[in-house]
């Protein structure tokens, strides 16, 4: 080996200029070759694929906000005093009218309910008297109609008697006018009558309730479980007073000493939606939420109303939305916060690909379509879109292979590339190589 090696090189030294300079070439270019193939089969790019399908489109907006109002009615009470008893626990089921509590009034107490007694007892005696004017202006009305007719009798028989002056046929004839105006007024307070009624009922009612408030049997105001009852027995109720700025009187202010929550746990959210939002969300559209207070839950509903008079703060305007949550039995209360998708559209039966295949210049959108196992731009026309996938309303069928994306990727290695959730094919048309770019379409 040595000796071969002595001899090259001594052939090397005695040989041509011109044949030195064409090996070095020679060896050069091979390198170079070399260098070229091994980068090549590196860095080859290879493309993220998916099929069109069939699908729905659906689209939808966020919203934040928090929950309004629960289908809870406050319990709440004028009365001053001690407790006395108390009738029921949190978490127990009550009817409405239920007594709940009772308290011992105080001097002030008594006198607020004798005073509301008073009240309720002139507004039945209201009542009584509006039901009986409208009987006697039942009965007014008949005599009237005989007034009338007893009244044009007579001008007929005046104005075929000639011993009569005209001024006593005018007056005859006034009469007749006269009758029938008792019978308009009449008429007209008969229709008010009912009226009259319901709004003395309205008042006696609201009377017996205010006697309710200040009186010391405390009952639910509606039918639920009962929460947030902090009260025991031997706990002192103390009315705060407010005086009436027009009238100078004072009048006892109602305080909440709990509240019962409806059995049906239904609950009111509000959102705020930005100008741009706010034309697309209408009364009655589905909205699915989700809450801190309940992370692993998906709570259903739809909106109840869009208040389009909205509100700016700081040259902002947010548009408020009342979104009416379905029944649950999870613990929900007022001002937890919210996260609201609002569903806008569903589109159903339509040729879905992937919104980032999609390529849009000038008006015009474009994809990439595996012909052969080589890509081609092909034109065409799109529909409505959601954060993910866009409608192909012309250019392509289902079934048809798009390009998604690129990324590139190393031969006989286990790395990984950015599209590693798609499809990859190689230039033999398996799946997982890779197609070298620079085929025709691009």
């Amino acid at each position: 080996m040595k000796e071969k090696i002595i001899r090259l090189w001594s052939w090397l030294k005695n040989t041509h200029w011109y044949v030195k300079l064409g090996l070095g070439l020679m060896i050069i270019g091979g390198v170079f070759w070399g260098y070229t193939q091994l980068s090549a089969a590196k860095n080859e790019t290879t493309y993220q694929t998916a099929a069109v399908t069939k699908g729905t489109l659906v689209t939808s907006i966020a919203a934040t906000g928090s929950i309004s109002a629960g289908n809870t009615t406050n319990i709440a009470t004028k009365a001053s005093g001690t407790v006395k008893k108390v009738y029921v626990q949190n978490g127990e089921s009550v009817k409405k009218g239920q007594k709940l509590l009772e308290v011992t009034l105080d001097s002030d107490g008594i006198e607020r309910r004798s005073s509301a007694w008073q009240t309720y007892l002139l507004a039945q005696e209201e009542i009584i008297s509006t039901t009986k004017d409208k009987q006697d202006t039942s009965i007014q009305i008949w005599e009237d109609k005989q007034a009338i007719l007893d009244a044009e009798a007579s001008w007929e028989e005046a104005k075929s008697n000639a011993n009569l002056t005209d001024a006593e046929k005018h007056q005859i004839e006034e009469a007749v006018v006269q009758a029938k105006m008792a019978f308009e007024v009449n008429a007209a307070k008969l229709e008010h009558a009912d009226q009259m009624i319901v709004a003395a009922k309205i008042t006696a009612q609201a009377a017996y309730l205010d006697y309710q408030d200040v009186s010391g049997t405390i009952v639910s105001p509606a039918e639920g479980i009962v929460n947030n009852l902090t009260l025991t027995q031997g706990s002192t109720l103390v009315a705060s007073t407010t005086q009436s700025t027009t009238t100078g009187s004072s009048y006892a202010s109602s305080q909440i000493i709990g509240f019962v929550r409806a059995a049906n746990n239904e609950y009111l959210a509000k959102v705020s939606l930005t100008e741009v939002d706010v034309i697309r969300v209408k009364a009655g559209q589905k909205v699915m939420i989700t809450m801190d207070a309940h992370a692993d839950k998906t709570f259903t509903g739809k909106v109840l109303a869009v208040d389009i008079s909205g509100s700016s703060t700081s040259g902002v305007t947010a548009y408020p939305a009342t979104i009416a949550m379905d029944a649950t039995e999870l613990p929900i209360y007022p001002n937890m916060t919210v996260s609201a998708t609002i569903i806008t559209s569903t589109i159903t039966d339509v040729l879905l690909v992937n919104s980032t295949a999609v390529t849009t210049t000038n008006g015009v959108s474009s994809v990439l379509v595996m012909r052969d196992n080589i890509p081609e731009r092909i034109t065409i026309e799109i529909g409505e879109t959601n954060d993910t996938q866009t409608v192909v309303t012309n250019g392509l069928s289902e079934g048809d292979v798009i390009v998604t994306g690129t990324a590139n990727s190393t031969k006989n290695s286990n790395t990984s590339s950015a599209f590693d959730a798609g499809t990859t094919r190689n230039s033999m048309g398996g799946i997982g190589g890779g197609i070298p770019m620079g085929g025709p379409g691009l």
